[in-house]
């Protein structure tokens, strides 16, 4: 796809919509309501919420991230992240989806106070482990960044909700873990990829590769958000200050390492994009008189908007790892 001109990014990627794309569901983050919402767009109404944060202000301002993931001991739970207030001291959480109340509350079986704007959450596979990306350093720095680990006492248990190690990475900003056994993640001018050492409460991650991108000269290179591309194998979709590319994973005679990039959009301040397993895309991307975040959820299908609404992330609605 081309230059592209506001919010728009082009059509459908692979043509005619296959005919299982009105199955596809979507999750996002809606900010004003401290909520997490499910859509059907080919039957587009108010939303599904599936959970509601236990309050709006404090560390749980601003909800900035949400992952389903299957696990042994919860079944499917949600991954949560809000950014905080203006002291950028926020909050992750993991939500076991059985135990939520009637009001779409509750089931918070773990979670943390993180400081540095958190943005992103994972759960390793097989771990338990959970990565939580902040952008800034501590009460707000700009010099700051990076991956905040916690682990759990054995695989696949409840984490200490005290960190055990942070990476370095400024501007960290998204996460997420591949089945090749690699967590990405996405910050200021470079995706990396990093394996995981250890079991139990001896899990650590590793530095492995990385790739590098510039926005042009003179522009801000912030990654903003990394997500599977669902229907191609091994492949990723990330964001950035004027950019969205398309990345795959490789597996070399030396080992693993990013493929070239592919230009997929040079749409500006794309918070999240990826690719449904139907071939539909789906993207938020703020748009004239709009913050961070905005009331439209853009799918290469067709875009539809909620009155009021504060998008800011969105996923394909799975419990799966790609």
């Amino acid at each position: 796809m081309g230059v592209v001109a506001g919010s728009a990014i082009g059509g459908p990627l692979l043509g005619e919509l296959p005919a299982e794309a009105a199955a596809a569901t979507v999750i996002t983050t809606e900010q004003a309501s401290g909520r997490i919402l499910r859509f059907n767009p080919a039957a587009w109404n108010g939303g599904s919420v599936l959970w509601k944060a236990p309050s709006r202000t404090g560390t749980w301002t601003n909800l900035s991230d949400v992952k389903r993931r299957g696990t042994t001991r919860w079944g499917s739970v949600m991954l949560v992240t809000a950014s905080g207030a203006g002291d950028y001291l926020g909050r992750a959480a993991m939500i076991d989806e059985s135990a939520i109340g009637s009001g779409r509350t509750g089931g918070i079986v773990w979670q943390a106070t993180v400081d540095g704007n958190p943005h992103s959450i994972e759960r390793i596979e097989g771990r338990g482990a959970i990565v939580v990306a902040t952008s800034k350093g501590a009460t707000g720095s700009a010099s700051g960044g990076g991956l905040s680990l916690f682990v759990p006492a054995t695989n696949g248990g409840k984490p200490s909700s005290t960190r055990v190690g942070f990476y370095s990475f400024p501007g960290a900003h998204g996460v997420t873990w591949s089945r090749t056994g690699h967590l990405l993640a996405v910050g200021n001018g470079q995706l990396r990829a990093y394996t995981v050492t250890g079991n139990g409460s001896g899990t650590r991650l590793k530095f492995a590769f990385s790739t590098s991108f510039s926005d042009g000269s003179g522009r801000a290179k912030t990654g903003h958000d990394v997500l599977p591309d669902h229907a191609a194998a091994d492949t990723y979709l990330f964001t950035s200050s004027y950019y969205v590319r398309r990345v795959k994973l490789v597996a070399g005679p030396t080992g693993w390492h990013f493929g070239k990039l592919s230009t997929v959009s040079r749409a500006a301040h794309v918070k999240s994009y990826t690719r449904m397993p139907s071939g539909v895309t789906t993207w938020i991307v703020p748009g004239g008189g709009e913050g961070d975040w905005s009331r439209t959820v853009h799918f290469s299908s067709g875009n539809h908007s909620k009155s009021g609404a504060r998008f800011y992330r969105v996923r394909y609605n799975t419990t799966a790892y790609h």
